[in-house]
């Protein structure tokens, strides 16, 4: 091999380097930008969930009120099941106080 062989070598291999470089370089900043986006997507799902908690519970509530706004409704066994479970824990933390 002469020695423009090897010139033309080293060219190619520092040429297919400086392209891997290039490469890593973009795959990095992708690499960010998408870890940039879960975050944010994963605080957005956060929120929605929390969302999501406080319109049940806001749900239940409403049930519980329906319940007891109208005698008949079949809500009515739901609504004193929870109060008597309501009750109970009241008088589970009165005999800890007790102690």
């Amino acid at each position: 091999m002469g020695e423009n062989e090897h010139r033309t070598q080293i060219e190619n291999l520092s040429s297919n380097v400086d392209k891997i470089i290039s490469y890593c370089n973009s795959l990095i900043e992708k690499n960010a930008k998408l870890t940039k986006e879960n975050e944010n997507l994963n605080i957005e799902l956060n929120i929605k969930k929390e969302r999501l908690i406080e319109i049940e519970k806001k749900y239940n509530d409403l049930k519980l009120a329906q319940a007891f706004s109208s005698p008949l409704s079949e809500g009515n066994k739901e609504a004193k099941q929870k109060i008597n479970k309501i009750i109970r824990e009241i008088d589970s933390c009165i005999t800890l106080l007790k102690k």
